[in-house]
């Protein structure tokens, strides 16, 4: 067999690119941004999915029996191991049928995935190899491969891709000694770096009072200490709202109008903690009115010139 040196591939390769002479332009297709929204169970999250445009969902749990939605496999319990996810990928990547992706939830599939990579390594857990002994960072690396590829064959197709997560507090303490809360997905430590790194948004939802004392429901955008959540620049727009309001039915087209600049956010002055919310919440509350004080505005500067899809 004849070989080829390792420079002549490197010149081969390198002679189909080109470097780029002009700026790539803004991409301002909502689907093309990965989003990750969390928060209590029972908060919506899959609802809010549900109005996004021909979505398909990969359910690893249950919870999404009122709702009238495209979930894959479900006469057989949805996606029940990280084969099922595999063969709906397979599919996807085959047909045009679907706009977006959820993955309802990400902890799950992330725990599918290390069964996964540990059953085909034949170990028990990541960190040892099949004779027990200290592998250095290779298998956990191989779960994050293998997630890593799943994902972004999905994204290669084109469509939009989202995770679901629930939430929970971790306690964290200062140099001073002072100890706080902080809300996160309950995803665990390594799941939450692989997904931090693939997502664009991630969102907490949450619920609040207004200033007729009703409960409503809405996206926190912008974290802080109390509240793990943000987003890259989208579109152009360097923030969005800080509080995306949430009704049920509405959710995508309300992300979509705060994704294009048309949609201006709750004032946090307006609203109260809810009793339903997280303890954390209120100290994120109170830092948010702050924030709008020292702005001195109503809210976060949106886009005067409106970008469609």
């Amino acid at each position: 067999m004849k070989t080829v040196s390792r420079k002549a591939v490197t010149v081969a390769t390198a002679s189909q690119y080109k470097l780029p002479t002009e700026l790539k332009p803004i991409d301002t297709d909502l689907r093309h941004y990965t989003t990750l929204v969390y928060g209590h169970e029972k908060w919506g999250k899959t609802t809010f999915f549900s109005s996004y445009p021909e979505t398909l969902f990969l359910m690893t749990e249950p919870g999404a029996q009122g709702l009238s939605i495209y979930e894959f496999n479900h006469e057989k319990g949805g996606v029940c191991d990280w084969d099922v996810l595999r063969a709906a990928v397979d599919l996807l990547e085959k047909s045009t049928q679907f706009q977006n992706v959820v993955i309802d939830t990400a902890d799950r599939a992330y725990d599918m995935c290390l069964d996964w990579v540990c059953k085909n390594m034949n170990i028990p857990y990541p960190g040892q190899d099949d004779e027990g002994r200290q592998d250095h960072g290779r298998s956990w690396r191989m779960v994050k491969v293998e997630f890593l590829e799943q994902i972004h064959r999905l994204k290669r197709t084109g469509r939009g891709i989202c995770f679901t997560s629930h939430c929970k507090a971790e306690r964290h303490r200062t140099r001073n000694g002072d100890e706080y809360d902080r809300v996160y997905p309950s995803m665990s430590g390594q799941a939450r770096g692989v997904i931090e790194a693939l997502v664009d948004m991630f969102f907490f939802g949450e619920y609040f009072k207004d200033e007729h004392n009703k409960t409503v429901r809405c996206l926190i955008t912008e974290g802080d200490d109390s509240v793990w959540a943000g987003h890259r620049p989208i579109a152009g727009l360097c923030k969005l709202p800080r509080l995306i309001p949430v009704v049920e039915g509405k959710g995508y087209s309300t992300l979509l109008g705060a994704f294009q600049g048309t949609v201006k956010g709750y004032d946090p002055m307006m609203l109260g903690k809810d009793r339903a919310s997280a303890p954390a919440t209120g100290d994120y509350l109170i830092k948010a009115r702050q924030k709008e004080r020292k702005e001195g505005a109503k809210g976060p500067a949106v886009r005067k010139v409106v970008r469609k899809p």
